[in-house]
């Protein structure tokens, strides 16, 4: 029988992490580990209320409460591709949901410990398991170190931070992201300054939420010639309308607070809200989910950025760089800043990425490559341990 563990992770980051909704100093994140015969699989759920309504609490809540489907009780008993199958259908943000309102931050942290545990069973590599889970009209063929984004919040001067490279460094940087303050004008005038660091560098600014449509409007001329390449998340998330004008206006939009779902992408649509979308895992439901509205945005013509959530202590950025090193078509890959926030004994293996080129490699190993170490797990609060099936 499985049986489904839980543990809060509350870990102090070195440096804080602010933009316009949050500063945020510590991880809030739950892992899962998922315990069978023969494997244990590791997830992680970071909810966040502004992102998906979620906290830590609700999260414990759902997934030590709730009954799961019957066929993830047979998980530790069917084939590879038959368990693969079952995880691909499982629809776990509306299961764990409560009134109506979907948890894919809780169906996050299930999904990936389940993945990483069925793959561990059958001692397959996660990226060969995503191809056998039927992803490999969105995924290369071979997974490669992933381009990553330079990702600058409201705490580091983003020109101080670019000019004290080297100039061979930061010709490599593929994409800059900025977050911004309520300014959209000084946010405009930034992205030139950043442009002319770096001419190559595709350049957003994310504003999550905190902007005016009219201010946007007033300055989407000089967004534009200052040479921003999108905008994420500018306004109030799903302001359908509103996005609708600024993309008249010429900017190219990218929805994140306000998507999460399937539905999203169809309200996107009818009002021709949004040019892309950001990804994220725990705000998508899991690695099969992201995937699944990875292709549905595709479909639809949507452009693609991998995102995380900050503070991702473990599973997660592990989930995340098995999707980054195979997901050619996104715009931007994301890879976080754990080398800035915690140290390297949270892992096996220590989070990695190499700053020099700004290239994240893929991990090695079964599932997701990467397991916590007894020193996390010493530092989080046990909260919960249920067995898989006993309220069938």
């Amino acid at each position: 029988m499985l049986s489904v563990e839980l543990y809060e992770a509350r870990i102090p980051m070195g440096r804080p992490f602010r933009h316009a909704l949050k500063a945020r100093t510590a991880s809030a994140s739950v892992l899962v580990a998922v315990r069978g015969e023969g494997a244990d699989g590791w997830g992680e759920a970071a909810p966040r209320e502004y992102v998906t309504g979620e906290s830590v609490e609700s999260v414990v809540d759902a997934l030590a409460r709730v009954p799961l489907p019957g066929a993830v009780a047979e998980l530790d008993r069917l084939p590879l591709d038959e368990a693969l199958a079952v995880l691909v259908g499982l629809r776990l943000p509306e299961v764990l949901g409560r009134g109506g309102e979907p948890a894919p931050a809780a169906a996050a942290g299930l999904e990936t410990a389940l993945f990483d545990f069925v793959c561990r069973r059958h001692g397959v590599a996660g990226f060969r398991a995503l191809h056998r889970a039927g992803f490999g009209d969105v995924l290369a063929q071979e997974p490669a170190p992933a381009p990553v984004a330079t990702v600058l919040d409201l705490g580091r001067d983003p020109v101080a931070y670019l000019a004290a490279l080297l100039e061979a460094d930061s010709a490599l940087i593929p994409h800059v992201k900025l977050k911004a303050g309520p300014d959209v004008a000084e946010a405009a005038a930034l992205v030139g300054r950043v442009r002319a660091l770096l001419p190559a560098a595709t350049v957003s600014v994310d504003a999550n939420g905190a902007w005016e449509t009219d201010d946007v409007l007033k300055c989407a001329g000089e967004l534009t010639e200052a040479g921003l390449s999108w905008l994420e998340e500018p306004l109030a998330p799903r302001r359908w309308r509103e996005l609708a004008a600024l993309r008249r206006a010429g900017l190219m939009v990218m929805l994140d607070e306000s998507f999460s779902s399937a539905q999203d992408i169809r309200a996107c649509l009818d009002h021709q809200a949004a040019d892309l979308v950001n990804l994220r895992v725990s705000k998508c439901g899991g690695p099969l989910r992201l995937l699944t509205l990875a292709r549905t945005a595709k479909a639809a013509g949507l452009g693609v950025q991998l995102g995380v959530q900050v503070g991702e202590v473990g599973p997660l950025w592990a989930a995340g760089r098995l999707i980054g090193t195979g997901l050619g078509s996104a715009v931007a890959v994301e890879a976080g800043r754990q080398d800035e926030w915690f140290g390297p004994e949270l892992t096996r293996p220590a989070y990695h990425v190499d700053r020099r080129t700004s290239r994240a490699p893929a991990l090695s190993g079964p599932g997701l490559g990467l397991e916590p170490t007894p020193e996390l797990l010493g530092r989080c609060v046990p909260r919960a341990v249920r067995k898989v099936g006993e309220d069938q």
